[in-house]
């Protein structure tokens, strides 16, 4: 089936299309636009009209051909727990995941839309068992979510996470276990993935608003101003006498505490994290990737989505800068369906 992906986000809408050739991938078409306010957060049925508006528009811009689109929810918006059930049928699944649901979902399964994916399979103690990665979305959202796409003279084919599709495209190695860190506008994304496989995720309710507003009140300055004072001079201590990232500790030092209770929580399972891999547009902070090394004793590497993609004169049009802002589209565009 041809499709493209579709990132829908806070403050941009990406969109890949992607051709395959042989275990590589070639990019077809690609584009970027700013998003409402909201998003598919807003409740207001005029942004949902100005979102269909602005997805159509940028489809038509970039050429792509087919209506066929992948795209994924807003990983705070969703609710992932993995769990562990004995072996059984796909229909005994479905009916034990309701009752699973019900002890880990936190609003009405009458007001979700449950999902899962098998991670593994695995004997203990003679007993065959199945690892679940099981996923509400709120029905609203999906709703939402269809009904923008739908505006926009658009058949859409599937929908995941979004922290699903980053580590597709960040992950292409097997026979490890990385860490990916999704730095978005809104929350900051854990996934820890194993051969390939999301076997975890939890999501941070805090992230690079959030360090934008707290250089704004420390120093004093506009949004705008503090959020280009954020991208230039980032973590970097001996920039602007170190005062952005004095700003940012704080916050920062919040999100680094609960990445290392995730990597220890797997330490004590017998299990060692090899390496970090960070995404959105926080992981283009300078100097981000040093720190979090130094704090967590660890490897952490900037993600490229484009790994998997066969360097052109199309892919070169992308600065190196905005790459790792396709983490989520080119994800949804390596998906099989």
């Amino acid at each position: 089936m041809e499709f493209f992906g579709l990132d829908i986000g806070s403050q941009n809408i990406k969109l890949a299309q992607l051709k395959k050739i042989k275990d590589k991938y070639q990019l077809v078409a690609f584009g970027s636009a700013p998003s409402t306010t909201r998003g598919l957060i807003s409740e207001a049925e005029g942004d949902l009209t100005a979102l269909a508006e602005i997805i159509k528009k940028l489809h038509r811009d970039v050429g792509i051909k087919t209506k066929n689109v992948a795209t994924a929810l807003p990983q705070d918006q969703v609710f992932a727990r993995m769990i562990t059930l004995p072996f059984l049928s796909e229909e005994e699944i479905e009916s034990a995941l309701q009752w699973e649901a019900e002890q880990y979902i936190p609003i009405p399964l009458s007001e979700a839309i449950l999902t899962y994916e098998i991670v593994n399979r695995k004997k203990e103690n003679n007993r065959e068992n199945i690892d679940l990665l099981l996923a509400a979305a709120p029905r609203s959202l999906v709703e939402k979510a269809v009904t923008a796409l739908k505006m926009a003279d658009l058949n859409p084919v599937s929908m995941e996470m979004e922290i699903i599709s980053i580590a597709r495209s960040l992950v292409s190695s097997e026979n490890e276990t990385v860490l990916v860190i999704d730095f978005g506008a809104k929350a900051t994304d854990l996934a820890v993935v194993e051969n390939r496989k999301v076997i975890f995720v939890y999501s941070i309710p805090t992230a690079g608003e959030a360090f934008t507003r707290a250089i704004s009140l420390e120093l004093g300055l506009e949004f705008s101003q503090s959020e280009a004072y954020k991208r230039s001079y980032g973590v970097d201590p001996e920039k602007l006498e170190g005062k952005i990232n004095e700003a940012i500790k704080p916050i920062l030092n919040t999100i680094v505490n609960e990445i290392k209770k995730t990597i220890q929580f797997y330490q004590d399972k017998g299990k060692s994290i090899k390496r970090i891999v960070l995404a959105g547009g926080g992981a283009a902070l300078p100097q981000i990737n040093i720190l979090l090394a130094k704090e967590l004793n660890l490897e952490v590497q900037i993600g490229d989505p484009f790994s998997q993609v066969v360097e052109d004169d199309l892919l070169n049009k992308i600065p190196a800068t905005e790459r790792a802002l396709y983490s989520v589209a080119l994800g949804l565009a390596i998906k099989e369906i």
